[in-house]
Protein backbone atom coordinates (compact mmCIF):
# COMPACT_ATOMS: atom_id res chain seq x y z
CA UNK A 1 0.00 0.00 0.00
CA UNK A 2 1.31 3.15 -0.81
CA UNK A 3 1.45 6.77 0.97
CA UNK A 4 -1.31 7.99 -0.74
CA UNK A 5 -3.41 4.92 -0.03
CA UNK A 6 -2.58 5.21 3.79
CA UNK A 7 -3.72 8.25 3.91
CA UNK A 8 -7.31 7.90 2.27
CA UNK A 9 -7.74 5.11 4.63
CA UNK A 10 -6.17 6.88 7.82
CA UNK A 11 -8.52 9.96 6.67
CA UNK A 12 -11.40 7.69 6.40
CA UNK A 13 -10.90 6.03 10.07
CA UNK A 14 -10.80 9.34 12.08
CA UNK A 15 -12.96 11.56 10.01
CA UNK A 16 -15.73 9.37 8.94
CA UNK A 17 -15.85 5.90 10.92
CA UNK A 18 -16.35 7.41 14.38
CA UNK A 19 -19.80 7.98 13.19
CA UNK A 20 -20.49 5.04 11.66
CA UNK A 21 -19.05 3.12 14.77
CA UNK A 22 -21.71 5.45 16.87
CA UNK A 23 -24.35 4.24 14.82
CA UNK A 24 -23.11 0.25 14.82
CA UNK A 25 -23.47 0.98 18.98
CA UNK A 26 -26.90 2.47 18.49
CA UNK A 27 -28.27 -0.24 16.34
CA UNK A 28 -26.71 -3.08 18.52
CA UNK A 29 -27.97 -1.35 22.26
CA UNK A 30 -24.65 -1.84 23.15
CA UNK A 31 -20.39 -1.17 22.26
CA UNK A 32 -20.20 -3.98 19.77
CA UNK A 33 -16.29 -5.56 19.58
CA UNK A 34 -15.09 -4.37 16.39
CA UNK A 35 -11.81 -5.31 14.77
CA UNK A 36 -11.07 -3.65 11.45
CA UNK A 37 -7.58 -4.48 9.56
CA UNK A 38 -7.76 -1.47 7.61
CA UNK A 39 -4.04 -2.07 6.15
CA UNK A 40 -5.97 -5.48 4.06
CA UNK A 41 -9.12 -2.56 2.57
CA UNK A 42 -6.98 -1.07 -0.20
CA UNK A 43 -7.63 -1.52 -4.17
CA UNK A 44 -4.90 -0.65 -6.24
CA UNK A 45 -6.48 2.66 -8.23
CA UNK A 46 -9.99 3.10 -6.45
CA UNK A 47 -8.65 5.09 -3.55
CA UNK A 48 -10.95 7.96 -4.54
CA UNK A 49 -13.92 5.56 -4.11
CA UNK A 50 -13.26 4.72 -0.74
CA UNK A 51 -15.56 7.27 1.33
CA UNK A 52 -18.34 6.24 -0.27
CA UNK A 53 -17.66 1.90 -0.63
CA UNK A 54 -16.13 1.71 2.55
CA UNK A 55 -19.59 2.96 4.83
CA UNK A 56 -21.89 0.86 2.02
CA UNK A 57 -20.06 -2.44 1.72
CA UNK A 58 -18.35 -2.83 5.34
CA UNK A 59 -20.93 -0.55 8.22
CA UNK A 60 -24.47 0.23 6.24
CA UNK A 61 -25.43 -3.00 6.28
CA UNK A 62 -24.02 -3.95 9.55
CA UNK A 63 -26.14 -1.01 11.36
CA UNK A 64 -29.45 -2.19 9.42
CA UNK A 65 -29.13 -5.65 10.28
CA UNK A 66 -28.33 -4.82 14.06
CA UNK A 67 -31.80 -2.83 13.43
CA UNK A 68 -33.44 -5.71 12.88
CA UNK A 69 -32.19 -7.63 15.29
CA UNK A 70 -32.62 -5.27 17.72
CA UNK A 71 -36.27 -4.64 17.18
CA UNK A 72 -36.64 -5.15 21.26
CA UNK A 73 -34.97 -5.46 24.56
CA UNK A 74 -35.03 -9.75 23.23
CA UNK A 75 -32.82 -9.17 20.34
CA UNK A 76 -30.48 -6.87 21.94
CA UNK A 77 -29.58 -9.33 24.46
CA UNK A 78 -29.45 -11.96 21.78
CA UNK A 79 -26.55 -10.33 20.45
CA UNK A 80 -25.12 -9.15 23.60
CA UNK A 81 -24.99 -13.09 24.49
CA UNK A 82 -24.21 -14.50 20.47
CA UNK A 83 -21.84 -11.56 18.82
CA UNK A 84 -18.24 -11.83 20.80
CA UNK A 85 -17.18 -9.67 17.52
CA UNK A 86 -17.20 -8.16 14.26
CA UNK A 87 -14.08 -8.35 11.62
CA UNK A 88 -13.93 -6.43 8.98
CA UNK A 89 -10.81 -7.55 6.52
CA UNK A 90 -10.30 -8.01 2.79
CA UNK A 91 -8.23 -11.19 2.69
CA UNK A 92 -9.80 -12.99 -0.10
CA UNK A 93 -11.29 -9.69 -2.21
CA UNK A 94 -14.44 -11.65 -2.04
CA UNK A 95 -17.62 -9.70 -3.76
CA UNK A 96 -20.55 -12.11 -3.31
CA UNK A 97 -21.84 -11.33 0.57
CA UNK A 98 -22.14 -15.52 0.58
CA UNK A 99 -18.83 -16.40 0.60
CA UNK A 100 -17.96 -12.79 2.29
CA UNK A 101 -19.77 -12.80 5.13
CA UNK A 102 -20.23 -15.48 7.36
CA UNK A 103 -20.79 -16.26 11.12
CA UNK A 104 -18.64 -18.73 13.14
CA UNK A 105 -17.61 -19.30 17.05
CA UNK A 106 -19.30 -16.05 17.22
CA UNK A 107 -17.18 -13.71 14.78
CA UNK A 108 -19.19 -12.05 12.41
CA UNK A 109 -16.31 -11.98 9.57
CA UNK A 110 -16.72 -9.29 6.89
CA UNK A 111 -14.16 -10.10 4.35
CA UNK A 112 -15.52 -8.22 1.13
CA UNK A 113 -13.37 -6.46 -1.77
CA UNK A 114 -13.55 -2.44 -0.56
CA UNK A 115 -15.16 -1.41 -3.93
CA UNK A 116 -16.57 -4.02 -6.04
CA UNK A 117 -20.52 -4.59 -6.08
CA UNK A 118 -20.82 -1.31 -3.45
CA UNK A 119 -24.22 -0.55 -3.91
CA UNK A 120 -25.83 -4.41 -3.05
CA UNK A 121 -26.56 -3.01 0.49
CA UNK A 122 -29.10 -4.32 0.95
CA UNK A 123 -28.48 -8.31 0.24
CA UNK A 124 -25.50 -7.73 2.23
CA UNK A 125 -27.86 -6.58 5.04
CA UNK A 126 -30.30 -9.68 4.36
CA UNK A 127 -26.87 -12.00 4.45
CA UNK A 128 -25.61 -10.59 8.17
CA UNK A 129 -29.77 -11.08 9.26
CA UNK A 130 -30.28 -14.36 8.03
CA UNK A 131 -27.20 -15.73 10.05
CA UNK A 132 -27.49 -13.70 12.93
CA UNK A 133 -31.00 -15.02 13.10
CA UNK A 134 -30.03 -18.46 12.50
CA UNK A 135 -26.92 -18.80 14.46
CA UNK A 136 -28.15 -17.05 17.38
CA UNK A 137 -31.40 -18.84 18.07
CA UNK A 138 -29.05 -22.08 17.90
CA UNK A 139 -27.08 -20.77 20.76
CA UNK A 140 -30.01 -19.59 22.32
CA UNK A 141 -31.67 -23.03 21.81
CA UNK A 142 -28.10 -24.55 23.46
CA UNK A 143 -29.29 -22.73 27.00
CA UNK A 144 -26.28 -20.36 26.95
CA UNK A 145 -28.07 -17.42 26.46
CA UNK A 146 -30.14 -17.05 29.88
CA UNK A 147 -30.69 -13.00 29.68
CA UNK A 148 -32.25 -13.34 26.12
CA UNK A 149 -34.71 -15.77 28.21
CA UNK A 150 -35.36 -14.33 31.44
CA UNK A 151 -37.10 -11.62 29.75
CA UNK A 152 -39.17 -14.24 27.78
CA UNK A 153 -40.02 -15.96 30.86
CA UNK A 154 -42.00 -13.09 32.37
CA UNK A 155 -44.38 -12.66 29.25
CA UNK A 156 -47.46 -14.38 28.17
CA UNK A 157 -47.57 -16.78 25.58
CA UNK A 158 -48.41 -14.44 22.60
CA UNK A 159 -44.99 -12.28 23.69
CA UNK A 160 -42.91 -14.91 23.79
CA UNK A 161 -43.92 -16.73 20.93
CA UNK A 162 -43.26 -13.70 18.45
CA UNK A 163 -40.22 -12.89 19.65
CA UNK A 164 -38.51 -16.28 19.44
CA UNK A 165 -40.21 -17.18 16.28
CA UNK A 166 -38.14 -16.24 13.10
CA UNK A 167 -40.95 -15.57 11.01
CA UNK A 168 -43.05 -12.53 12.28
CA UNK A 169 -46.60 -11.44 11.36
CA UNK A 170 -46.49 -8.63 9.59
CA UNK A 171 -49.55 -7.46 12.17
CA UNK A 172 -47.10 -8.25 15.12
CA UNK A 173 -44.85 -6.17 14.20
CA UNK A 174 -47.06 -3.21 13.35
CA UNK A 175 -48.40 -3.93 17.15
CA UNK A 176 -45.29 -3.78 18.17
CA UNK A 177 -44.25 -0.49 16.98
CA UNK A 178 -48.01 0.88 16.61
CA UNK A 179 -47.44 3.20 20.34
CA UNK A 180 -43.97 4.45 19.73
CA UNK A 181 -44.87 5.78 16.01
CA UNK A 182 -48.11 7.72 17.05
CA UNK A 183 -45.50 8.97 19.72
CA UNK A 184 -43.35 10.52 16.59
CA UNK A 185 -45.89 11.18 14.83
CA UNK A 186 -47.75 13.43 17.49
CA UNK A 187 -44.26 15.19 18.42
CA UNK A 188 -43.64 16.17 14.54
CA UNK A 189 -47.13 17.44 13.77
CA UNK A 190 -46.81 19.73 16.68
CA UNK A 191 -43.49 20.81 15.67
CA UNK A 192 -44.87 21.49 11.57
CA UNK A 193 -48.59 22.45 12.43
CA UNK A 194 -50.08 25.30 10.02
CA UNK A 195 -46.85 25.39 8.02
CA UNK A 196 -47.01 25.06 4.16
CA UNK A 197 -44.57 22.02 2.77
CA UNK A 198 -42.55 21.75 -0.43
CA UNK A 199 -40.48 19.04 -1.50
CA UNK A 200 -36.94 18.80 -3.32
CA UNK A 201 -36.59 14.84 -4.29
CA UNK A 202 -33.84 15.19 -6.15
CA UNK A 203 -32.04 16.70 -2.91
CA UNK A 204 -33.59 14.62 -0.76
CA UNK A 205 -35.18 17.62 1.51
CA UNK A 206 -38.65 18.71 2.67
CA UNK A 207 -38.95 22.20 3.84
CA UNK A 208 -42.07 23.35 6.19
CA UNK A 209 -42.68 27.39 6.80
CA UNK A 210 -39.49 28.94 5.76
CA UNK A 211 -36.52 27.68 7.50
CA UNK A 212 -37.82 23.70 8.87
CA UNK A 213 -35.79 21.60 6.40
CA UNK A 214 -35.61 17.85 6.88
CA UNK A 215 -33.26 15.23 5.44
CA UNK A 216 -35.65 12.11 4.08
CA UNK A 217 -35.55 9.06 2.97
CA UNK A 218 -37.96 7.96 0.42
CA UNK A 219 -40.10 4.83 1.30
CA UNK A 220 -42.77 4.12 -1.24
CA UNK A 221 -45.88 5.32 -2.79
CA UNK A 222 -49.51 4.72 -2.89
CA UNK A 223 -51.29 5.15 -6.52
CA UNK A 224 -54.63 6.22 -5.91
CA UNK A 225 -55.85 5.82 -9.79
CA UNK A 226 -54.43 2.19 -9.90
CA UNK A 227 -55.12 0.89 -6.72
CA UNK A 228 -51.15 -0.04 -5.88
CA UNK A 229 -48.32 0.73 -3.61
CA UNK A 230 -44.40 0.70 -4.85
CA UNK A 231 -42.12 0.50 -2.53
CA UNK A 232 -39.12 3.53 -3.57
CA UNK A 233 -36.20 0.37 -3.90
CA UNK A 234 -38.78 -0.73 -6.67
CA UNK A 235 -39.46 3.00 -9.14
CA UNK A 236 -36.41 2.61 -11.05
CA UNK A 237 -37.78 4.71 -13.55
CA UNK A 238 -38.02 8.04 -11.61
CA UNK A 239 -34.09 7.83 -10.99
CA UNK A 240 -34.19 8.37 -6.96
CA UNK A 241 -30.68 8.20 -5.76
CA UNK A 242 -30.09 5.29 -3.62
CA UNK A 243 -28.68 7.63 -0.92
CA UNK A 244 -32.25 8.18 -0.25
CA UNK A 245 -33.56 4.82 -0.50
CA UNK A 246 -31.78 3.59 2.46
CA UNK A 247 -35.10 3.04 4.51
CA UNK A 248 -36.68 1.18 1.95
CA UNK A 249 -34.31 -1.03 1.36
CA UNK A 250 -34.00 -1.87 5.37
CA UNK A 251 -37.42 -2.83 5.13
CA UNK A 252 -36.58 -4.97 2.07
CA UNK A 253 -33.75 -6.65 4.12
CA UNK A 254 -36.39 -7.37 7.12
CA UNK A 255 -38.76 -8.42 4.29
CA UNK A 256 -36.35 -11.38 2.91
CA UNK A 257 -35.36 -12.03 7.16
CA UNK A 258 -38.55 -12.71 8.34
CA UNK A 259 -40.33 -14.12 5.19
CA UNK A 260 -42.18 -10.95 5.02
CA UNK A 261 -43.53 -10.75 0.99
CA UNK A 262 -45.12 -7.33 1.30
CA UNK A 263 -41.85 -6.07 2.08
CA UNK A 264 -40.25 -7.75 -0.90
CA UNK A 265 -42.74 -7.70 -3.36
CA UNK A 266 -41.63 -4.61 -5.96
CA UNK A 267 -45.09 -3.44 -6.61
CA UNK A 268 -48.71 -4.67 -6.06
CA UNK A 269 -52.50 -3.94 -6.23
CA UNK A 270 -54.31 -3.00 -2.94
CA UNK A 271 -57.65 -1.28 -2.80
CA UNK A 272 -56.98 0.76 0.25
CA UNK A 273 -53.59 2.51 1.30
CA UNK A 274 -50.69 0.40 3.24
CA UNK A 275 -48.26 3.19 3.33
CA UNK A 276 -49.00 4.13 6.88
CA UNK A 277 -48.71 0.66 8.44
CA UNK A 278 -45.58 0.28 6.28
CA UNK A 279 -44.47 3.54 7.85
CA UNK A 280 -45.48 2.64 11.14
CA UNK A 281 -43.20 -0.53 11.19
CA UNK A 282 -40.07 1.49 9.70
CA UNK A 283 -40.17 4.68 11.84
CA UNK A 284 -39.82 2.36 15.22
CA UNK A 285 -38.11 -0.59 13.96
CA UNK A 286 -35.71 1.32 12.21
CA UNK A 287 -35.22 4.39 14.26
CA UNK A 288 -36.81 7.14 12.31
CA UNK A 289 -38.19 10.54 13.91
CA UNK A 290 -41.31 9.82 11.75
CA UNK A 291 -42.71 9.60 8.45
CA UNK A 292 -44.86 11.58 6.20
CA UNK A 293 -47.59 11.69 3.25
CA UNK A 294 -47.29 13.57 0.30
CA UNK A 295 -49.87 14.23 -1.83
CA UNK A 296 -49.10 15.01 -5.91
CA UNK A 297 -52.18 14.38 -7.98
CA UNK A 298 -53.19 11.01 -7.46
CA UNK A 299 -50.00 9.67 -5.95
CA UNK A 300 -49.15 9.47 -2.12
CA UNK A 301 -45.23 9.45 -1.74
CA UNK A 302 -44.03 8.47 2.12
CA UNK A 303 -40.53 10.01 2.93
CA UNK A 304 -39.25 9.42 6.16
CA UNK A 305 -37.60 12.16 8.61
CA UNK A 306 -34.50 11.91 10.87
CA UNK A 307 -34.45 15.14 13.14
CA UNK A 308 -32.30 15.58 15.96
CA UNK A 309 -35.07 18.22 16.74
CA UNK A 310 -38.00 15.55 17.05
CA UNK A 311 -35.62 13.03 18.60
CA UNK A 312 -35.32 14.97 21.61
CA UNK A 313 -39.08 15.83 22.26
CA UNK A 314 -39.71 12.25 22.95
CA UNK A 315 -41.54 11.27 26.13
CA UNK A 316 -38.59 10.03 28.48
CA UNK A 317 -40.05 10.94 32.16
CA UNK A 318 -42.37 8.25 33.54
CA UNK A 319 -44.96 10.74 33.78
CA UNK A 320 -45.16 11.79 29.97
CA UNK A 321 -44.90 8.04 29.29
CA UNK A 322 -48.16 7.42 31.30
CA UNK A 323 -49.58 10.71 29.66
CA UNK A 324 -49.31 9.07 26.29
CA UNK A 325 -50.13 5.91 26.75
CA UNK A 326 -53.28 6.80 28.79
CA UNK A 327 -54.06 9.16 25.43
CA UNK A 328 -53.15 6.27 22.51
CA UNK A 329 -54.92 3.66 24.66
CA UNK A 330 -58.41 5.97 24.83
CA UNK A 331 -58.18 6.94 21.20
CA UNK A 332 -56.92 3.64 19.58
CA UNK A 333 -58.35 0.56 18.88
CA UNK A 334 -54.93 -2.27 19.59
CA UNK A 335 -54.25 -5.30 21.60
CA UNK A 336 -52.64 -2.70 24.84
CA UNK A 337 -51.14 -5.03 26.70
CA UNK A 338 -48.71 -6.83 23.67
CA UNK A 339 -47.84 -3.50 22.18
CA UNK A 340 -47.48 -1.40 25.63
CA UNK A 341 -45.09 -4.69 26.76
CA UNK A 342 -42.79 -3.65 23.31
CA UNK A 343 -43.32 0.42 23.52
CA UNK A 344 -41.97 0.00 27.03
CA UNK A 345 -39.28 -1.97 26.31
CA UNK A 346 -37.95 0.31 23.64
CA UNK A 347 -37.93 3.01 26.46
CA UNK A 348 -35.18 0.81 28.32
CA UNK A 349 -37.41 -0.32 31.12
CA UNK A 350 -37.85 -3.64 31.94
CA UNK A 351 -41.57 -4.89 31.68
CA UNK A 352 -42.72 -8.57 33.49
CA UNK A 353 -46.57 -8.74 32.81
CA UNK A 354 -47.89 -10.65 36.12
CA UNK A 355 -51.42 -11.68 36.02
CA UNK A 356 -54.18 -9.14 34.22
CA UNK A 357 -50.98 -6.13 34.99
CA UNK A 358 -48.01 -5.02 33.55
CA UNK A 359 -44.59 -3.78 35.89
CA UNK A 360 -42.23 -2.11 34.11
CA UNK A 361 -38.64 -0.85 35.56
CA UNK A 362 -36.30 1.22 35.35
CA UNK A 363 -33.89 2.87 37.84
CA UNK A 364 -36.31 4.58 40.60
CA UNK A 365 -39.29 4.77 38.23
CA UNK A 366 -41.90 2.22 38.20
CA UNK A 367 -45.34 2.20 36.24
CA UNK A 368 -47.54 -0.13 36.53
CA UNK A 369 -50.39 -1.31 34.50
CA UNK A 370 -53.65 -3.01 35.06
CA UNK A 371 -55.72 -4.58 32.52
CA UNK A 372 -59.16 -6.35 31.83
CA UNK A 373 -59.67 -9.74 31.01
CA UNK A 374 -59.37 -9.15 27.67
CA UNK A 375 -55.50 -7.18 27.82
CA UNK A 376 -57.59 -3.84 27.59
CA UNK A 377 -56.01 -1.34 30.08
CA UNK A 378 -57.73 -0.42 32.68
CA UNK A 379 -55.26 2.07 34.78
CA UNK A 380 -51.79 3.24 34.05
CA UNK A 381 -49.64 4.57 36.70
CA UNK A 382 -46.31 5.60 38.11
CA UNK A 383 -44.92 6.86 41.34
CA UNK A 384 -45.58 10.50 41.39
CA UNK A 385 -49.08 10.01 38.60
CA UNK A 386 -52.13 8.02 38.43
CA UNK A 387 -54.39 8.47 35.41
CA UNK A 388 -57.45 6.73 34.08
CA UNK A 389 -57.08 5.65 30.48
Amino acid sequence: MGLKEKRIIKAFENDLYPALEADIYAAAGHNVAIEIQWDTLQEDRFSHLYNDTFPKIYFLPLIEAFKAICVDDMGIDLLKAGLKKVTIINENDHHNEERAITFEDGVLKIDHSPVINADKVEDRTARIISLLEDKLEDFAENGNSSTSTASAESTENETTASTQDKTIDINEMYNRSFVTSIEKQEIFNEMVAGLDWSCDMAEGKLTFGEDKVFDIQIFGTYSENEKSWMWAWANTQSGISETFLQTSLAVKAFGKALNISDFTTPKFAVESDPGAFFATIATASIGESCYVPLAFKGVIVYVTIKSEEADSKANNTADSICSHISKVTSEYNFPHKFSLYFYLTAKGYDVELPGNNLVAKKGEDQILGIFDLKGKLMKISNTNLLTQA
